[in-house]
């Protein structure tokens, strides 16, 4: 089974707004050293929600949007109170593989900027890969 792909426009493109709590710190992710900003994992999956709201409108329920690459550089730190806006471009598609370049920023600028690389699968082919791994694991 593949998915229907040919309905997703060549341009799209994306915002989300969060706002930035104290459960969202490099500390409370699990930064050794007391850094209380904005986490770079919290950045990466914000980079993953804002490329997959916009494609999820084109999939039916029988599809899922997986993280297949990613380049991400956190440029400048956002404090606890801040509200971060996260905006993905789509720059590319290869098949199913769908190429981004997502800005994060705050009122004071950017924050942060990479590249994602999303693909789009059948979730019978996701849920077969995983129970592989489980099988694999109890043997």
């Amino acid at each position: 089974m593949t998915c229907a792909l040919e309905h997703i426009p060549s341009q799209l493109r994306h915002t989300i707004r969060r706002m930035v709590t104290e459960s969202m710190t490099a500390i409370a992710v699990g930064n050794p050293t007391a850094v209380p900003v904005l986490g770079t994992p919290i950045v990466l999956g914000w980079f993953e929600v804002a490329a997959a709201e916009a494609l999820a409108p084109f999939l039916d329920a029988s599809c899922v949007i997986v993280g297949a690459h990613v380049t991400l550089n956190h440029t400048s730190p956002t404090p606890v109170g801040f509200a971060v806006e996260i905006t993905a471009q789509l720059q590319a598609r290869h098949g199913n593989k769908f190429t981004w370049d997502i800005v994060a920023t705050d009122s004071q600028g950017e924050a942060a900027h990479g590249t994602l690389i999303s693909a789009v699968i059948p979730k019978e082919a996701l849920n077969r890969r995983i129970r592989q791994k489980e099988e694999a694991r109890s043997s």
